[in-house]
C-alpha cells in the first residue's frame, strides 16, 4: 500500500500524538508540581540527582511558559486606509477610529485627504 493524501489522513487520524492541554489544566498541573517540588529534600539529592532534576523542570516548564504569555497591550485603535490608483499614486486617504460607533461598511468614509 503506497502514501498518498487518503492513506496519510488515516493514519493521522490513529496517530499517537497527544493533543494539546487545556490552560485550565496546565495551571492544575502546575499547582500540582509546585507541592511535590516543595515536599523535595534538596539537600539529600546527590549534585547528578539536582542536575537532572533542573533539566527535567526546564524542558518542561520553559516552552509551556512561552506559549502562556499573555499579551496586555492595546490593539491600535486608529488606522489609515489608502486608495491607490493605476499608476500606484495614493487617490485618496481615510483615517479612521475603532471605537463604539465603528462600522465596517463605513471603513473608507471617514475623514478624507487628498
Amino acid at each position: 500500500m503506497g502514501f498518498n493524501s487518503t492513506t496519510a489522513s488515516e493514519a493521522g487520524k490513529i496517530s499517537k500524538r497527544g493533543k494539546l492541554l487545556s490552560i485550565d489544566l496546565r495551571s492544575d498541573l502546575k499547582t500540582l508540581i509546585t507541592h511535590i517540588l516543595k515536599d523535595i529534600d534538596y539537600n539529600t539529592l546527590s549534585n547528578t540527582q539536582k542536575l537532572k532534576l533542573l533539566d527535567i523542570a526546564l524542558k518542561h516548564t520553559l516552552p509551556k511558559l512561552s506559549i502562556e504569555k499573555h499579551i496586555n497591550e492595546e490593539p491600535p485603535r486608529e488606522f489609515q486606509i489608502n486608495i491607490i490608483g493605476d499608476n500606484g499614486e495614493v487617490l485618496e486617504t481615510h483615517n479612521n477610529v475603532l471605537d463604539e460607533n465603528f462600522n465596517f461598511s463605513n471603513m473608507a468614509g471617514g475623514n478624507s485627504s487628498k
